[in-house]
C-alpha cells in the first residue's frame, strides 16, 4: 500500500465517544496516520463511548504521549449558548424539541470528566488535558475539505442532529473554513425524517437507512403518497405534536417504533413500502438541493464537499453534483466515525496553518503480519497454501464463480469496504445478490458495489467528470453504460446505476492486480465488492475475525495475506452451481 503523508510522526490525536465512537492520529500536514473505529474491536455496531480500545491498538504501534489532543465537543458556555439558542429558535418557530437546557445539563459533566485518556492506555500517572474542542458539524466539514484536494470549495454538512445542529454551509479558501449557515436540527429535519421512515417501515433507523435508498428504486412517482407523508412529517414537528425523531433515539425507543409501526398502519396501508421508500427519498433529495441552491451563491464551476450521515445516500450526493458543480467530494468516513479525523485536523489548522491535500485512500486502521495471520488460520483448522501470483490465482477463482473473502494490509476506515476487507464475486451472475446475501443473512434491495479498474471508467460509467475522486470511495453513484449494463448485471441496480469504487494502482495495487488479471481472464473490468462481515457484525478486523467469517459466511475461498485457503468439497459443488449462470451472462456479454 502507498502512503502519501509527508511526516509519518503522529502530531494529533482527535477521537469522538458517541455515535460510532472512533479515534484518529494525524500528521502536522494534516494526513492520516492512524484511524480505527470502536465497533471493529468490541463487534457492537456503531459503538459508543471512549474509544478505549482504539487508543490501546494506537499506543502500541506508536504512542499516545505529546501528541496534540483534540475532541469533537462545545467549550461549556458555547454549549449553554447554542442550547438556549435551540430553545428560542423551537419556541419563536412554534416547534418542538426534546433537546432543552435541562436535558443536556448532565453532558457538561461527563463533557468535563473525558479528558483523562491516558489512564485508558494504563498510564494514569497524571492527566491528559484536551488542547481543542471541535463543534459536531465543523469536524464533519474540515473531514470533507482537508481531505478534497480542493483549495476553494463550498462545504455542506448534514446529519440528524450533532450539539443542537442538523447542518451548515462553510466557505472554504486557502486552507481556512468560514461558515456561512447553520440549521438547528428541528429546522433542517430531512436526515432526521429519514430515520423516522426507516423506524416506520420496520428498519433500524441508525443502521438501515441505506436499505431505504435501494428499494426506492422499486418504487413509483405518486403524487398522493409523496404529499401525505411530506404533511406527516412536517405536522410532527409542530408544537403539540409527537416529535418521532427525538423519542426513537430516547429511552422509551422501542415504545416509539411500535408507534410509528401503528402510525404507518393507520395513515399510509394503502401505499407500498416501494413508493413510500420513493417518496421519503423523493422529499429528501427535493430538501437537500434547495438547501444547496439557497446558500451556494454560485453553484457554476464551483467545486463541493460534503460529509454527514446524510451524504451516505449515494444518490442525493449524485444529484448535487448534477446541479452544475465543477468537482464533488464526499469524506469517505462521512458518518459520525468521520468525526475523530475531523476534530484532529481543527487543531492543525489552528496551530500550523494546513491545507487540504487529496487523500488517496482510506487503509489506516490496523495490519497484521504474516505470522499472525498463520496462526489464525492454523487455530481456525483451515487448509491453506502459500500462493506466489495470488492476484491470478484469485482471478481465476472468481471466474470461475466461486465466492472469495479478501483480507490484506491495513484495514479502511469509514464505513465501506474498499477490498482489504471484502467480498469479492464475478459480476456477470445477476442471481449473486439473491443467494450471497441469503448466505451472509443479509436482507438488501441494492446491487453490489462494482469495483472497477480505473481506466476502465469511461466505458462502464456516465457522468464522470469532476467525480472521479469520489467515486474512489464509493460515495456516489453513475449512471451505467450499455456495456456496463450487459455485462455486469449484478451491480447494476434496477434504475440503472451503480454505486462504483474506482481503483487505482497506487491506492491499492493488490486489488487492482487482481482486476487486471480478471480483465485478461474475462474481458471485464469490474467484480463484486461487498464488506467482509455477516449482517449486523462491523466489517471484520483481525485475521481471527476474517476465518470466522469466512466459516460462518460459507465464502469459498479466503485470501488472506499471501495465503489462499479453500471450503471443503460441500461448498465448491455448491458455488458450482452458479457457475452455468455466470458462463451463460459471459457468452450473452462477449456475443459468443
Amino acid at each position: 500500500m502507498k502512503d502519501q503523508p509527508a511526516s509519518t510522526t503522529p502530531c494529533a490525536l482527535g477521537w469522538h465517544d458517541s455515535h460510532n465512537a472512533s479515534a484518529a492520529a494525524l500528521s502536522r500536514d494534516g494526513h492520516i496516520l492512524y484511524a480505527a473505529a470502536e465497533e471493529r474491536f468490541t463487534k457492537r455496531k456503531l459503538q459508543k463511548g471512549t474509544p478505549v480500545r482504539v487508543f490501546n491498538d494506537f499506543d502500541q504501534r506508536f504512542k499516545l504521549d505529546g501528541l496534540l489532543r483534540c475532541y469533537t465537543d462545545l467549550p461549556l458556555g458555547t454549549k449553554i449558548a447554542r442550547n438556549a439558542g435551540l430553545a428560542w429558535n423551537t419556541f419563536r418557530n412554534g416547534l418542538n424539541s426534546a433537546k432543552t437546557l435541562t436535558s443536556l445539563a448532565g453532558t457538561f459533566a461527563s463533557r468535563l470528566g473525558s479528558g483523562n485518556i491516558n489512564g485508558l492506555v494504563g498510564t494514569d500517572d497524571h492527566k491528559a488535558e484536551i488542547d481543542e474542542l471541535c463543534d459536531h458539524h465543523t469536524a464533519h466539514a474540515n473531514s470533507a475539505y482537508y481531505l478534497s484536494g480542493f483549495d476553494e470549495a463550498w462545504v455542506v454538512t448534514v446529519d440528524g442532529v450533532g450539539d443542537c445542529l442538523s447542518g451548515a454551509v462553510f466557505e472554504g479558501r486557502a486552507g481556512r473554513l468560514k461558515r456561512r449557515a447553520k440549521f438547528y436540527y428541528n429546522d433542517l429535519t430531512a436526515a432526521a425524517d429519514y430515520e423516522v421512515f426507516a423506524a416506520m417501515l420496520g428498519f433500524d433507523p441508525d443502521r438501515h437507512c441505506g436499505k431505504i435508498t435501494g428499494l426506492a428504486a422499486y418504487g413509483r412517482h405518486n403524487d398522493t403518497c409523496i404529499n401525505a407523508l411530506k404533511q406527516f412529517l412536517e405536522s410532527s414537528w409542530r408544537r403539540g405534536a409527537r416529535n418521532h425523531f427525538d423519542h426513537i433515539h430516547a429511552p422509551d425507543a422501542e415504545l416509539a417504533l411500535n408507534d410509528l409501526r401503528q402510525v404507518r398502519k393507520k395513515f399510509f396501508g394503502a401505499f407500498s413500502r416501494e413508493d413510500l421508500a420513493y417518496a421519503i427519498q423523493h422529499l429528501t433529495e427535493q430538501r437537500v438541493l434547495a438547501l444547496v441552491r439557497e446558500n451556494v451563491p454560485a453553484i457554476a464551476g464551483c467545486n463541493i464537499a460534503l460529509a454527514g450521515g446524510l451524504f451516505a445516500n449515494v444518490r442525493i450526493n449524485q444529484k448535487i453534483k448534477e446541479l452544475g458543480f465543477a468537482r464533488i467530494f464526499v469524506a469517505p468516513p462521512m458518518d459520525d466515525g468521520g468525526l475523530a479525523v475531523g476534530a484532529a485536523l481543527q487543531g492543525l489548522a489552528k496551530r500550523y496553518g494546513i491545507r487540504p491535500h487529496r487523500v488517496e485512500h482510506m487503509f489506516w486502521g490496523p495490519g497484521f503480519g504474516e505470522d499472525k495471520i498463520r496462526e489464525a488460520l492454523d487455530r481456525g483448522g483451515v487448509k491453506y497454501d502459500r500462493v506466489d501470483n495470488l492476484a491470478y490465482a484469485v482471478a481465476k477463482i472468481l471466474s470461475e464463480g466461486f465466492v472469495v473473502g479478501r483480507f490484506d494490509g491495513r484495514m479502511e476506515f469509514g464505513p465501506r469496504a474498499m477490498g482489504n476487507r471484502s467480498i469479492l464475486y464475478d459480476t456477470r451472475d445477476p442471481s449473486v445478490n439473491a443467494w450471497l446475501n441469503k448466505r451472509l443473512n443479509r436482507t438488501e434491495f441494492m446491487p453490489f458495489a462494482p469495483a472497477t479498474m480505473i481506466d476502465e471508467a469511461e466505458r462502464c460509467y456516465e457522468g464522470l467528470d469532476g467525480c472521479e475522486h469520489a467515486a474512489e470511495f464509493m460515495t456516489i453513484t453513475f449512471r451505467c453504460t450499455d456495456y456496463m449494463r450487459r455485462t455486469c448485471p449484478a451491480v447494476v441496480h434496477v434504475d440503472g446505476t451503480a454505486r462504483t469504487q474506482l481503483v487505482t494502482p497506487s491506492a491499492n495495487p493488490g486489488l487492482y492486480d487482481i482486476l487486471d488479471e480478471y480483465r485478461t481472464l474475462t474481458g471485464i473490468g469490474s467484480i463484486v465488492n461487498t464488506s467482509f462481515n455477516m449482517h449486523e457484525s462491523p466489517i471484520v478486523l483481525s485475521p481471527e475475525d476474517a476465518v470466522r467469517t469466512f466459516q460462518e459466511g460459507k465464502l469459498d475461498y479466503l485470501a488472506i495475506g499471501p495465503f489462499l485457503a479453500k471450503a471443503g468439497d460441500e461448498r465448491s459443488r455448491r458455488a458450482s452451481s452458479h457457475r452455468s449462470t455466470t458462463e451463460s451472462v459471459a457468452r450473452q456479454a462477449t456475443g459468443q
